[in-house]
């Protein structure tokens, strides 16, 4: 029988504990299901198993990531005889090392992480790859304790970066709007938009989840020229521009799929991948099987060479 499995990240006081608290005393899960709950260490809020026991959960601790083990999770299943699971789990472990230690039995539901708004800035400064690891399984992600002072957009931007398909959410503690006003650097409004060097990444972003705000523009941008094969044969490349998510090991490759007329294709000839050019291009808001749905094709217009920027690397902040 597979049993399925929460997975609740974070920080510590990130506000696991009370969500998994909350999340068992609602409607949609105290319904009698036996529930183990694997906490992986232990903040200022703490289980009560009188508590617990009314909404029929029993709690485990484990203290060292190098316990962990099918054998381990099966004992505790049988022990509790457990029909469901939430993990608690330490923010400073790697999460897809525990996941690889899970029984075949154990079915993730959905992996959770919470951040506390007040504060993701010092973590973010001083401990942005651990923090970037904890958007890369999660499939949504709650910024708890907001005040009206708080970056949603950037908040917002920084998970997308690592994880495209995550859900970002927002919780005031101040009762101020959870809305995105995201003000981008660039007039979107414009027929014909020009980005700047250190644009593109934004454009990229929004474009990718908002392609129909681009439909029919008009983009002037610095490019990496990328033409492989199974592209250049259909006379398209794929500009785009190597991207930091987190860290120098994180670089990655972010561009659209671009289609050439004759001249277009004639005059990207005399260019090798990774050469920079300045491209004009139309977007088009349609169906490409690359990105496996609907999204930004371009269509390009002229190519001009330039100089390769200062700093390779786009960001998304």
């Amino acid at each position: 029988m597979e049993i399925p499995v929460f997975i609740i990240n974070g920080f510590l006081e990130a506000g696991k504990t009370t969500f998994i608290k909350d999340t068992l005393k609602s409607e949609d899960f105290n319904d009698g299901t036996r529930t183990l709950i694997l906490a992986c260490e232990e903040g200022e809020e703490e289980y009560d198993q009188a508590e617990m026991s009314l909404v029929t959960a029993a709690v485990e601790y484990i203290e060292d990531i190098e316990d962990v083990n099918p054998k381990m999770f099966s004992k505790l299943c049988d022990k509790y005889k457990a029909e469901r699971i939430f993990v608690e789990y330490n923010g400073m472990w790697d999460l897809q090392a525990f996941v690889d230690k899970m029984p075949k039995f154990f079915q993730i539901v959905q992996v959770i992480t919470l951040v506390n708004a007040e504060t993701y800035d010092m973590y973010l400064a001083n401990m942005m790859k651990v923090m970037m690891e904890q958007y890369k399984l999660a499939e949504m992600v709650i910024f708890n304790r907001c005040t009206k002072d708080s970056d949603r957009a950037s908040y917002r931007r920084s998970v997308k970066a690592v994880n495209g398909r995550a859900q970002v959410y927002f919780e005031s503690s101040d009762g101020s709007s959870n809305e995105i006003n995201e003000v981008l650097p660039f007039d979107v409004d414009a027929d014909k938009i020009e980005l700047s060097d250190e644009d593109f990444g934004l454009w990229y972003m929004d474009a990718m989840e908002n392609p129909q705000k681009y439909d029919g523009k008009e983009i002037l941008t610095k490019a990496v020229v990328y033409k492989p094969k199974e592209l250049w044969r259909n006379n398209e490349f794929a500009p785009g521009r190597f991207a930091m998510t987190c860290c120098v090991e994180d670089v990655r490759y972010i561009g659209f799929k671009c289609k050439l007329n004759e001249e277009t294709k004639k005059t990207l000839e005399d260019y090798e991948d990774r050469d920079f050019i300045i491209l004009v291009a139309d977007c088009k808001n349609e169906f490409c099987k690359e990105y496996k749905g609907d999204g930004i094709v371009l269509y390009a217009k002229e190519i001009y060479p330039t100089e390769r920027p200062k700093d390779d690397l786009v960001y998304f902040n």
